[in-house]
C-alpha cells in the first residue's frame, strides 16, 4: 500500500469520526527491531515482559544488560513494531539514554534520538517503525504498523488520549486504534477472531478493548455522535 493511500485512510477515519485532519501531521522514520525494543524498554511501555526487569524506568536502565542478554530480548527482536515519538519527550529521553552504562547501547540510542530530534523540528509527533529489506514485509509494516501509529497521532492531535487520564488506561488507546484500523478495512466482524488468534497477552488486550469500542459505536453512523461517544467515555473515566 502506498503512503498516500494510508493517508487517505487516515483522512477517511477523521471524516467518519468528526476529527480534525492535516496531512502534514504524518511522517515516519525506519529503525531496527533492536532499536525499537530498546526504546520501548527504556520508555514507559507497560508490557509485562519489560516489567520483569523493573517497574520503573530507572530500574529498567539498571537491568538493561540483563534484559539484552536474556531469552526475552531474543523473542522481542523477532517481531515488527512501531511507536510514536513526541517532541515534548525529547529532553527526558536524552537524559535517560545518557544514564545507560553500556556505552554501545547508549550511543546507539542517542544516535536514533538525534535523527528523531531532527525530524521533530517541524512536527510534534512522528512514527518510528521497524525496517526490513523484504518487500512483502515492508508493505505489511506500512499497511498495518505505520497506519496504527498514524492513527495514534490523529487521536493525539484531536486530544483523545486515555493515558492522560490514567496511565493504566493505555488499553483504551490501543483498543480504539485497533478498532479504527479494522473499521477502515471493513473487518469489524472479525474482531473476535483476531482476539482469539492473538497469543501475546498485551496484544490480546488490544483486541478485547477494540470489541468494547465496537459495542460503544453500535448503530451509530453520524460522525459527530461517534466523537461525542468517545468524549463521554473519557469524561466517565475521569470521575
Amino acid at each position: 500500500m502506498k503512503i498516500s493511500q494510508i493517508k487517505s485512510q487516515i483522512k477517511k477515519i477523521a471524516k467518519d469520526f468528526d476529527l480534525e485532519y492535516n496531512t502534514k501531521w504524518f511522517d515516519y522514520i525506519w529503525i531496527s527491531k533492536r532499536q525499537e525494543i530498546l526504546i520501548e524498554f527504556v520508555g514507559d511501555c507497560p508490557d509485562p515482559i519489560y516489567n520483569k526487569y523493573g517497574k520503573t524506568i530507572l530500574q529498567r536502565i539498571k537491568n538493561l544488560d540483563e534484559f539484552v542478554n536474556s531469552k526475552d530480548f531474543q523473542k522481542c527482536i523477532k517481531r515488527f513494531g512501531g511507536q510514536v515519538a513526541e517532541k515534548k519527550d525529547l529532553q527526558k529521553e536524552e537524559r535517560l539514554y545518557k544514564k545507560i552504562s553500556n556505552k554501545k547501547i547508549r550511543e546507539e540510542l542517542l544516535n536514533v534520538y538525534l535523527k528523531v530530534k531532527e525530524k521533530l523540528k517541524n512536527a510534534e509527533q512522528i512514527a518510528l517503525i521497524t525496517k526490513t529489506n523484504i518487500k512483502k514485509e515492508k508493505e505489511w509494516i506500512e499497511k498495518f504498523i505505520l497506519r496504527h501509529e498514524w492513527i495514534h497521532i490523529l487521536l493525539y492531535k484531536n486530544r483523545i488520549e486515555f493515558q492522560k487520564i490514567n496511565s493504566n488506561y493505555w488499553k483504551y488507546d490501543e483498543g480504539l486504534v485497533e478498532f479504527l484500523g479494522v473499521y477502515i478495512d471493513r473487518n469489524l466482524d472479525k474482531l473476535e477472531k483476531f482476539r482469539d488468534e492473538e497469543q501475546y497477552p498485551t496484544e490480546k488486550q488490544n483486541w478485547i478493548y477494540a470489541i468494547k469500542f465496537r459495542k460503544l459505536f453500535e448503530n451509530i453512523s453520524n460522525p459527530k455522535e461517534r466523537k461525542i461517544k468517545i468524549k463521554n467515555l473519557m469524561r466517565r473515566l475521569r470521575k
